[in-house]
């Protein structure tokens, strides 16, 4: 089902959205071992957090969000450009490593929150509404697939849309 929007003037301000900030780095990791590495270089509770679900740990002493994918699948965000494809490649376990090729929307929470519940669709099991904190949503935006990740993020709830670089501008524009 598309969504289009018929309501004037509900947009945001461009600028006061970020596409890409530049501190706000996303790492994929997985693989047979991919549990391992996050309970290696995060924490224990990582092994506590279904899928879809997040929590906050820290990585060479910066604080960091880290999602779990699925089983053995998760995601990073990083503040700064860290070493984190060598920390690893350290473990010497069976897991790829590569930067997150998605490009990703920062936008303030609450417009944010309102605003996704009123475009986007999920499929049964998800939801929008709730979305509480340390959770992320697959979800379509007029047919483009995006996840939606709330999360604290440097001492603020964050919510981060991901999606291809190739829909990035039209789904920009649905916020807008």
């Amino acid at each position: 089902m598309s969504v289009i929007n018929t309501e004037p003037n509900v947009g945001l301000a461009p600028e006061l959205f970020q596409v890409n900030p530049p501190h706000y780095h996303l790492w994929d990791f997985a693989g047979v071992d991919g549990l391992q590495v996050a309970i290696a270089l995060f924490a224990p509770t990582v092994n506590h957090i279904s899928p879809f679900q997040s929590l906050t740990s820290n990585f060479n002493q910066q604080p960091c969000a880290i999602l779990r994918l699925c089983e053995n699948n998760f995601r990073v965000a990083l503040p700064a450009e860290m070493p984190f494809d060598q920390a690893v490649a350290d473990l010497e376990l069976n897991v790829w490593v590569k930067p997150c090729q998605a490009t990703t929307i920062v936008l303030p929470v609450d417009f944010g929150l309102q605003r996704l519940a009123q475009i986007a669709t999920t499929k049964p099991t998800y939801t929008l509404n709730p979305f509480p904190l340390n959770q992320a949503v697959p979800a379509r935006i007029n047919g483009i697939a995006i996840l939606a990740w709330h999360h604290p993020w440097q001492g603020q709830p964050k919510l981060v849309i991901q999606t291809a670089a190739t829909d990035a501008d039209a789904i920009r524009a649905t916020f807008s």
